[in-house]
């Protein structure tokens, strides 16, 4: 699904970028804004602010007698920060290829009593790193990019033990793997440039637990990670004229496009959902779980932008979207047949406000408002708990989010964005003999690039 995901973004993009930018432009009633030419070619240092998702999925064997086949699940939101470092080769007018590499910290960090059971299980990440390709369509002012390479992230597992008598085990360890993903930069003056990039980077499954808790001993359990993130960041390019001064992005004055932000305009967008349910176990007991998944998202939106506010560079807007959520995630809890955990949607709305800067060829903004997403979670129905529940229903929560969306020509845009929806919680039980439950927390990520067509 990851990979069906940076497919489409990169065909959404770059395809749209080259069809868009075919099409013939309409004569301007007023006069043409004078030609600003655009480099992109050079070394470049940045920074960068990010969101970040790991997932890890612990297991054992199947075919081993004895030892439990159920799994273990930790997902975590946390931040990462770092450094860019890059070169860009522009051969084209149009096109551009590059490599990128960054370095950062990778603050996520959670550590769960497993559900119904004295066992700790967790997931610590401290820093990460990649070595990437880029490859992109330049409209002039703005890059429109897939990228992918190696990756590198140093991660701390925890499983296992007894509360009442023996700590669990720790293993540390750097994966080496792969990542891809894709983005948009834009330039804010000459030299600085402002951009969303979304990586998703396969942690690998390196890491094996000779202690099985509850099974077989010696039977090891198997974990792997995976890892999701998501990118604002500044970089400043070296070489070339440098008349607006080092700190440009704060002072440049908004550079010349023909393409009116003002006014209505429909689109479409396809992107990834990513599940970041929490089942909290009810009761006394402290036991929690948390639910992996991904799948698919895509569907329209329609807006209005209001420029001019409060000056020349702030817009404000209002923008609501539908489309399908097809987020599948299914897992047997630890040592615990009868607790079948599902967590799967099916479509997802919102109606928000934009609101942020314009550089002119492109818009740089946060957003935030109501979200809605039917959702159908709960307990599986098995032959060891047939009156275990699930049920479904739509959720009616908020939304945070922001991106970056880029002019193509006059009437057409392009956008990558990111939204976090939380959408409430729901109550589950399963009946005697094992007369336990879990309160669902829905809370999902959604990553997705679009096309926008200006209306009037």
């Amino acid at each position: 699904m990851n990979k069906f995901f940076q497919g489409s973004l990169a065909c959404l993009l770059l395809a749209g970028a080259a069809n868009a930018a075919d099409m013939p432009v309409k004569a301007m009633p007023v006069k043409a804004p004078p030609v600003i030419m655009y480099e992109w070619s050079g070394f470049y240092l940045g920074g960068y602010y990010a969101d970040g998702i790991g997932e890890q999925k612990g297991s054992t064997p199947t075919f081993t007698p004895g030892s439990h086949s159920g799994e273990t699940n930790v997902n975590e939101r946390g931040t990462a920060f770092g450094l860019t470092a890059g070169y860009n080769w522009q051969f084209d007018p149009h096109w551009l290829v590059g490599l990128e590499g960054d370095f950062g910290w990778l603050a996520l960090d959670r550590t769960n009593t497993e559900f119904n059971d004295n066992q700790l299980v967790g997931l610590k990440t401290d820093w990460y790193a990649t070595a990437r390709a880029r490859f992109g369509y330049v409209t002039g002012p703005s890059l429109l990019y897939v990228t992918g390479g190696g990756a590198f992230v140093h991660t701390r597992d925890e499983f296992g033990g007894d509360l009442s008598t023996v700590g669990s085990t720790l293993s540390s360890f750097t994966t080496a793997s792969w990542t891809a993903g894709g983005g948009i930069e834009t330039k804010v003056s000459r030299n600085w440039s402002a951009k969303t990039e979304y990586l998703y980077i396969d942690g690998g499954g390196a890491n094996n637990f000779i202690a099985n808790p509850r099974g077989v001993a010696g039977v090891p359990a198997s974990f792997d990670q995976s890892f999701h993130i998501i990118k604002t960041g500044l970089n400043y390019r070296f070489g070339g004229p440098n008349d607006e001064g080092f700190f440009a992005f704060l002072t440049a004055p908004v550079m010349p496009s023909n393409h009116d932000w003002n006014g209505f305009y429909v689109g479409l967008n396809v992107g990834e959902g990513i599940s970041n349910t929490n089942a909290v176990q009810s009761g006394s007991f402290p036991g929690q779980t948390q639910i992996n998944g991904t799948g698919f998202a895509g569907g329209g939106q329609v807006g209005y932008n209001f420029m001019n506010i409060l000056g020349p560079k702030w817009f404000a807007g209002l923008e609501a979207d539908i489309g399908t959520l097809r987020i599948h995630a299914m897992m047997n809890d630890w040592f615990d047949e009868e607790a079948q955990f599902t967590a799967n949607t099916s479509w997802y709305g919102t109606a928000r406000l934009r609101a942020g800067t314009t550089t002119g060829p492109a818009l740089l903004y946060f957003t935030g408002g109501a979200a809605w997403v039917h959702s159908t979670d709960g307990f599986m129905p098995i032959p060891t708990a047939p009156t275990a529940t699930i049920n479904s229903r739509t959720g009616l929560g908020y939304t945070v989010g922001g991106g970056t969306e880029v002019a193509i020509n006059e009437r057409w845009s392009a956008k990558v964005e990111s939204l976090f929806i939380d959408t409430g919680h729901s109550m589950h039980q399963i009946a005697p003999p094992s007369a336990f439950g879990a309160d669902f927390k829905d809370r999902f990520t959604v990553v997705r690039a679009g096309l926008n067509l200006k209306l009037w």
